[in-house]
């Protein structure tokens, strides 16, 4: 897996796949998931001199579009404002994440709207997890919601070009008359 440090001038997270099956034949929807998580997609446009996009750009080739890229996001992986997980049962005490990769320390788990501690980590690696258990089960219709930061594994999409350009701003900054564009598609763990 390979890590690059960048600064994006813009990220557009322009797909979350999320698919149901479908019958071939007829083409009915049978309404149950083919995916357990979404999975997103995001255009990058990277600015510098060409000397440090060569880097990048290298890095990318090298990769090939079937090497993992751990990527943070740039912030649009990043659950903000709680959403509800799950709504409670009575019995169930484990409960899966929408994502992937979500960081531990980042989280906060809210029942009924009010911030608890009564869960723990489950899956991952004890820094980043896909899962939590509740302490007890929550009551019946108890909304369980949570905010935290992931990072997603993603691939370069080989079937979107990678294009650096010459950009002109501006005649006398150098560091802004090359750009990198690139298409990062999220991958299951």
């Amino acid at each position: 897996m390979y890590t690059v440090i960048a600064s994006p001038t813009h990220v557009l997270p322009h797909s979350s796949r999320t698919v149901t099956l479908k019958d071939d034949v007829t083409d009915a929807y049978e309404f149950r998931r083919r995916l357990t998580r979404p999975l997103g997609k995001w255009e990058l446009v990277f600015p510098g001199t060409k000397e440090v996009l060569d880097s990048l750009s290298g890095m990318l080739q090298t990769a090939q579009g079937d090497t993992k890229i751990k990527f943070d996001g740039a912030a649009t992986t990043e659950v903000t404002d709680p959403i509800i997980i799950a709504v409670g049962d009575g019995q169930t005490t484990d409960f899966m994440l929408p994502h992937r990769n979500v960081y531990v320390s980042s989280t906060v788990i809210y029942l009924n709207g009010i911030a608890t501690n009564a869960w723990q980590p489950l899956g991952g690696d004890g820094v980043t997890m896909f899962q939590i258990r509740m302490t007890s089960a929550p009551g019946q219709f108890s909304q369980i919601k949570a905010k935290y930061k992931r990072y997603a594994n993603a691939v370069w999409n080989t079937e979107e070009d990678l294009g650096m350009d010459r950009v002109m701003r501006r005649m006398n900054e150098r560091l802004s008359i090359h750009h990198i564009r690139l298409v990062l598609t999220e991958v299951p763990n």
